[in-house]
């Protein structure tokens, strides 16, 4: 009598355990799958070098905007020039605006 109810017990549970073995396998496989991911993302993104900052004297430099507003940063010893973009122009121009009318 108590070996027929264990072996019904055990037939039981069995689908039960196999349900919950196909769940935690598919939980394990996901997790991989997104750790996975993560780490190819992370190992195959291009290297992006840091933005090198540069310190230049306001004596040594002419700056201009042209007709789009592109910054335009001339050495006055060499004459060599660095156009920047336009959103960039507009806002040297904004703080330059902003500080002559203030000392006025």
């Amino acid at each position: 009598m108590l070996k027929e109810k264990m072996i019904k017990l055990w037939e039981n549970s069995r689908e039960i355990l196999r349900k919950i073995g196909i769940g935690i396998l598919l939980i394990i496989t996901v997790g991989a799958a997104f750790v996975g991911g993560f780490v190819y993302r992370k190992e195959t993104a291009p290297k992006v070098k840091g933005i090198e900052m540069v310190k230049i004297d306001k004596s040594q430099v002419n700056l201009a905007l042209d007709e789009h507003n592109h910054l335009i940063v001339i050495e006055r010893a060499t004459g060599n020039y660095t156009v920047y973009d336009d959103s960039i122009g507009v806002a040297i121009f904004k703080i330059y605006a902003r500080n002559i009318k203030l000392t006025e």
